[in-house]
């Protein structure tokens, strides 16, 4: 309610500075303070019919149009702020620079009407206007990731980074990913690997596109290099071990380098934390070591920090003592416990799920996603 009220205030102060002639008669101060009222009274949308009527559009007014035109758009009432652009632009007397920024407003109301076809050819003309290009870009990126046109999306981050100055690294990653992804749907696996390297090229440290080309070289049964990726990938950023664990431990059993894996998971182990890790570390544990070694191991660490995921295998380990059938009951008890699941969290709008999206649902930003209660 107070965009409006600011914009009358502004408007009225500046009419008071300005000849009669130059705005084609008096003003009608009673009207005004009508409008005002109704603001105050919270009567927003008679307010605003108000002010409309009182303002004829000129070079000291467009300003004040242009902030009832977003006072609408922002309330969802879009279809008030497209008629108001669409009357604004059939208005003979304004300048072209005037024009250009009532398009621009027109184009937004399309985008949140979700009316994109529109909107792409509000914005493809305003991109021919130097002053207009870097929102214009900006815009249709948007568009074309809406729309999944991830060549022309490509495109446009591309055509971003040129007239912005700023490197668009992470966006373009995920771009060439969808493009790679799409290949792989139509069996195309050469030129997913092409896009899936390109992806690599432009941002070293997404772990998107490193998984990806696992995922790859694992299909084409070239494992060693598939594991040399995902080894390397921890330095990268361990938040994200839980999502590519299991394609790192396939590799190793299809080497058959039981040691080589045990080693590898202790260390993760000691590195990074979260049930993920320690249930990988400790199965393997009870698959390669001991029962009286894994049973210290667990002892240890339960009395450092007591931890469901430590208490059940120590339960399955201890199952053949002589306390077997207490054991077999906490034992079962435990099996009915859901496992863990891994859930992820956008870190710009902390929209949450139990799927990985590589672009946030919820504010469209790439790669903020990150795994949490892993």
């Amino acid at each position: 309610m107070l965009l409006p009220f600011a914009a009358a205030s502004g408007w009225y102060a500046a009419v008071k500075q300005l000849r009669p002639k130059q705005l084609g008669g008096s003003v009608n101060n009673a009207e005004y303070f009508q409008g005002l009222n109704y603001l105050l009274n919270e009567q927003t949308d008679k307010a605003i019919g108000v002010f409309v009527e009182l303002l004829d559009v000129d070079d000291e007014t467009v300003e004040i149009h242009l902030a009832l035109g977003t006072l609408f758009r922002q309330r969802g009432e879009v279809e008030k702020s497209i008629r108001l652009h669409q009357n604004l632009i059939a208005r003979p007397e304004l300048k072209q620079a005037v024009r250009m920024d009532v398009l621009n407003e027109l184009g937004l109301d399309y985008m949140r009407a979700g009316l994109l076809d529109r909107a792409e050819n509000i914005f493809l003309e305003l991109e021919k206007d130097r002053q207009h290009t870097p929102v214009a870009t900006k815009q249709l990126l948007s568009i074309y990731q809406q729309e999944k046109e991830w060549p022309k999306a490509i495109e446009y981050a591309s055509k971003l980074e040129t007239v912005t100055g700023v490197k668009q690294p992470i966006i373009l990653s995920h771009l060439n990913c969808e493009v790679a992804q799409r290949q792989l749907l139509k069996q195309d696996s050469s030129s997913a690997k092409n896009y899936i390297k390109k992806a690599i090229k432009i941002d070293p440290l997404s772990i998107r596109a490193s998984v990806m080309l696992a995922q790859l070289l694992m299909k084409d049964l070239d494992f060693k290099s598939a594991l040399k990726i995902l080894e390397g990938m921890i330095d990268k950023d361990e938040r994200f071990v839980p999502v590519y664990l299991h394609l790192t431990l396939t590799c190793f059993d299809k080497l058959n380098k039981p040691k080589q894996k045990l080693k590898f998971l202790r260390g993760l182990y000691e590195r990074v934390s979260g049930r993920v890790v320690s249930k990988a570390f400790i199965d393997a544990l009870i698959e390669y070591e001991e029962p009286g070694t894994v049973t210290d191991f667990l002892t240890q660490q339960l009395h450092a920090s007591p931890d469901m995921t430590l208490l059940k295998p120590y339960v399955a380990v201890r199952k053949n003592s002589s306390d077997y059938d207490e054991l077999n009951f906490i034992h079962q008890v435990l099996q009915e416990i859901e496992e863990a699941v891994i859930s992820f969290q956008c870190q710009h709008c902390g929209f949450t799920s139990v799927e990985l999206h590589w672009n946030c649902p919820s504010c469209q930003c790439w790669g903020e996603s990150m795994p949490v209660h892993t």
